[in-house]
């Protein structure tokens, strides 16, 4: 009686645990708690490594990662775990001199990058969420409007924010009309 117990405990156990993933189009709020959004279809795998482009005689490096991250809608309630893409990048000036290097130490709790996403400006591009550091708040988005084998292109644009009158960088925006983000507006990348 006891191997039968522990049996169907063995079989509820799994069960449960298995019911709890879901594929990656599925929202937020159609899960249980503490349920798993799984890239059960390998979608995000063709995203995943270091990417180098030039731009301006700059080099870029975008290391891309699929990690499996823990999320909750606004106020910690509903958490979920979900595969997203992470990313950091490394800009290397024309003379050598390394101006940015995050991918040394990919910040997995707080990237530059994230996503994969649906772009809001046209149903075929994905899009990804760059959060600079050291920039105020300011935010962007960077649409991938382009893939093909081990190239993509990719376009930047920032969010919408709050204008902060205390951003160290306001001297250099009215000088030069826009923030030190060192990134393109438009680049092609290739896969390494």
């Amino acid at each position: 009686m006891k191997k039968i117990l522990l049996l169907i405990t063995f079989l509820s156990i799994f069960t449960f645990c298995n019911a709890q993933i879901y594929p990656l189009n599925t929202s937020p709020s159609d899960i249980p708690n503490n349920a798993y959004i799984k890239d059960t279809n390998n979608e995000l795998d063709k995203y995943v490594g270091m990417w180098k482009g030039v731009w301006n005689g700059k080099i870029l490096f975008l290391e891309l990662r699929k990690i499996k991250t823990y999320s909750s809608i606004p106020n910690d309630t509903h958490p979920y775990y979900k595969d997203r893409i992470l990313g950091e990048r490394k800009v290397i000036a024309s003379n050598g001199t390394v101006e940015i290097d995050r991918i040394t130490n990919f910040d997995i709790q707080s990237p530059e990058f994230s996503g994969i996403g649906q772009s809001l400006k046209n149903i075929n591009w994905k899009r990804l969420y760059f959060y600079p550091k050291n920039m105020c708040r300011k935010t962007g988005t960077l649409d991938i409007t382009n893939f093909t084998g081990n190239q993509m292109t990719l376009h930047f644009e920032y969010l919408p924010s709050i204008i902060d009158p205390n951003c160290q960088h306001n001297a250099y925006v009215d000088q030069y009309g826009d923030f030190p983000i060192n990134f393109p507006k438009e680049i092609v990348l290739t896969k390494q």
